[in-house]
């Protein structure tokens, strides 16, 4: 990040606390990504079939969703460091209660009220990053809680295939019952952030202010766009593991495989300042060809019999796309709206995480085979481009 964001951070939040803040939110995409390797292996731990498996990932996307929109007006209502601690906590009992499930029910259970707490802290964490962030300048402090956020998808799986290698598909939860009781200490270090007094959290007023939210300017679009490729890349996880398996990997080498494509959306990430420096006002094309590229190049894959490693090159285009575009596609959506911010940040993360539980689902249930499901990954790219591109033309 260049010395203009990073001053920018600073007349906000201090970065101590945005990297912290970071650190928090990664928790939520650490439970998904780091069980991934270990989905045949709970398939079989439990005694339920792969699609079944699948319900694990669905679930807690769900509860993803669902909770960022009870957990900002919360924040809103009664501070936004009692709310990030409270969300821990939860995370921390929901990642227990997974850890000892020996039947899919409890799996689930568990895997619902690990997903509401890391909803909270997740859409609090976000609501006290931009909370002190001059108008115009909510990239910056995002920029750098997502370099920070992104490291999770990147060391998640090759820990996650590890650690099941080693010690059984519950040594995963282990490990993130450890890193919540260690963020749990650490949050009180955290200063309040909330601009204003108390907010009433009534059903009618909520209701009026996400509608507010939706009918603003480019939000709809731009949302939608972000669940559109967020979606691609869960089918792609919750498809490939079967796939590696098939072929032969390991957990701990197909964790080394999903490393490799989060390790290109930070690097998609650190591109960021580098692009606005010498080419401002190209990112979004920039972004945009790498995530065309790996769309078209992830349909030929599907089309000719699915070879792993052109998918794994399709997949680094779509990361790589992703993470230059990603903090920028939110600050888009967030700077019209700085007088509804935790709505606003809520609803965009309910639709990110809402489509993916949606697009993964129906492909793994509905779509018949393992090449269809991967040409939809392109298909949802191709979409997501052609929603920015009209978001684009209306700003």
């Amino acid at each position: 990040m260049g010395g203009r964001a990073i001053d920018t951070v600073r007349a906000g939040i201090g970065r101590a606390q945005l990297l912290l803040l970071g650190g928090i939110a990664a928790l939520g995409s650490l439970a998904t990504q780091i069980i991934v390797p270990a989905l045949p292996l709970v398939a079989q731990g439990l005694v339920i079939s792969a699609a079944d498996g699948q319900l694990i990932i669905t679930v807690y996307l769900v509860g993803l969703a669902l909770g960022q929109l009870v957990g900002a007006p919360l924040a809103d209502r009664y501070g936004r460091r009692p709310v990030i601690l409270g969300g821990l906590t939860v995370f921390a009992a929901g990642t227990l209660a997974c850890g000892a499930a020996g039947s899919l029910a409890v799996m689930l259970a568990g895997r619902a009220v690990q997903s509401l707490g890391a909803a909270t802290a997740l859409v609090t964490a976000r609501a006290m990053a931009t909370d002190r962030a001059p108008k115009g300048s909510a990239a910056a402090p995002l920029a750098l809680m997502s370099s920070v956020t992104l490291i999770s998808p990147t060391v998640a799986p090759t820990i996650g295939g590890a650690l099941t290698s080693i010690g059984g598909w519950q040594a995963p939860f282990w490990l993130l019952l450890a890193l919540s009781i260690a963020a749990i200490a650490l949050a009180p270090l955290l200063g309040e952030t909330r601009p204003g007094d108390r907010l009433p959290i009534g059903p009618a007023r909520l209701a009026r202010t996400y509608f507010q939210v939706v009918r603003k300017g480019r939000y709809l679009p731009l949302a939608l766009s972000n669940a559109l490729i967020t979606g691609g890349m869960y089918v792609y996880l919750a498809v490939s593991p079967f796939l590696l398996r098939a072929a032969g990997a390991s957990p701990a080498q197909a964790g080394l495989y999903y490393s490799v494509v989060a390790s290109a959306m930070i690097a998609g990430t650190l591109a960021v300042p580098r692009v606005m420096a010498r080419w401002p006002g190209r990112l979004g094309s920039i972004g945009a060809a790498a995530l065309g590229s790996g769309a078209v190049l992830v349909m030929a894959v599907a089309a000719t019999g699915g070879n792993l490693v052109a998918l794994l090159a399709a997949m680094m285009l779509i990361a790589f796309g992703s993470g230059m575009t990603g903090p920028a596609l939110m600050a888009q959506a967030l700077e019209r709206q700085r007088d509804n911010a935790s709505a606003a940040i809520s609803l965009f993360g309910m639709t990110q995480m809402g489509g993916a539980a949606l697009f993964s689902t129906a492909t793994v249930r509905l779509v018949p085979s393992p090449s269809l499901k991967l040409a939809l990954i392109g298909v949802l790219v191709l979409l997501a481009l052609a929603l920015r591109r009209y978001a684009s033309r209306g700003s």
